[in-house]
């Protein structure tokens, strides 16, 4: 028996109307060869959340949204650790609308913070 996915994921490329999601992007990693997500989630948190170069990953809700709904055990999705997505999980259940990123601080701002969740395509 196989595992499958209870959605797939969105096209994360630059043909989306949203831009590329920061994963994608071979700069991040040219000595590591590997993947950050799985490997490194320090860096990996400091990619989608935007503390290493300013700029949140324009796809970080719907990553989180797939991560949430496939719950997803391992490496950085949306932007939070396994922990932190099963603690969200444990808090709000059967609320997907709620499912929403929260920096490990608590402290939200308005631009960090995503109301909807965007519908995948």
């Amino acid at each position: 028996m196989g595992i499958r996915a209870v959605i797939n994921a969105p096209d994360w490329s630059p043909k989306h109307h949203r831009g590329e999601a920061k994963c994608r992007d071979e700069s991040l990693t040219p000595s590591r060869r590997r993947d950050i997500f799985f490997s490194d989630e320090s860096f990996a948190l400091d990619v989608c959340n935007g503390t290493y170069d300013g700029a949140i990953c324009p796809r970080r809700a719907e990553c989180l949204h797939v991560a949430m709904v496939n719950r997803e055990n391992y490496g950085i999705w949306g932007g939070m650790t396994p922990e932190a997505r099963l603690a969200l999980r444990m808090r709000y259940p059967a609320m997907p609308e709620r499912w929403t990123w929260h920096p490990p601080s608590g402290d939200v701002t308005p631009e960090q913070q995503e109301t909807q969740w965007p519908h995948a395509s």
